[in-house]
């Protein structure tokens, strides 16, 4: 599953590009996941709009990707807002335990699967219904 994360920031504080940079050094993020940082040309922000990529199998990968993400904010930057996309679903983080990172696992793949796998058939596509 392909994922974004966009990064929010107070005026001053380390945004996407500081993050990205963290998450890079961090060997247990890169045992699971490549970040990629990416540009979002979206034409209503000024210059672009930094962005992270990273493809996450399962919901365990998601969950330390989660917690790697909290770990940067807590301690680098206090208030940043920090947002993870899929396919138009874009849920905030918040919280790090196993049980938000499972419902929002389920919520950006659209399905409940009880050992947190995506099964390909039963994956949202976009112009699908919401639950």
């Amino acid at each position: 599953m392909q994922l974004s994360v966009q990064v929010d920031v107070p005026d001053g504080h380390p945004g996407a590009l500081d993050l990205y940079e963290w998450l890079t050094r961090d060997p247990d993020v890169l045992r699971v996941a490549e970040p990629v940082l990416a540009l979002d040309d979206e034409p209503d922000t000024l210059g672009g709009l930094e962005v992270i990529e990273f493809a996450v199998s399962n919901v365990m990968v998601f969950a330390n990707l989660l917690v790697a993400i909290a770990s940067w904010r807590d301690g680098r930057s206090p208030g940043a807002e920090v947002c993870i996309e899929r396919d138009g679903v874009t849920l905030r983080v918040e919280h790090t335990d196993p049980e938000d990172a499972r419902r929002m696992f389920e919520q950006l793949t659209g399905t409940h699967e009880p050992d947190g796998r995506t099964d390909e058939s039963h994956e949202r596509r976009p112009d699908d219904e919401a639950p």
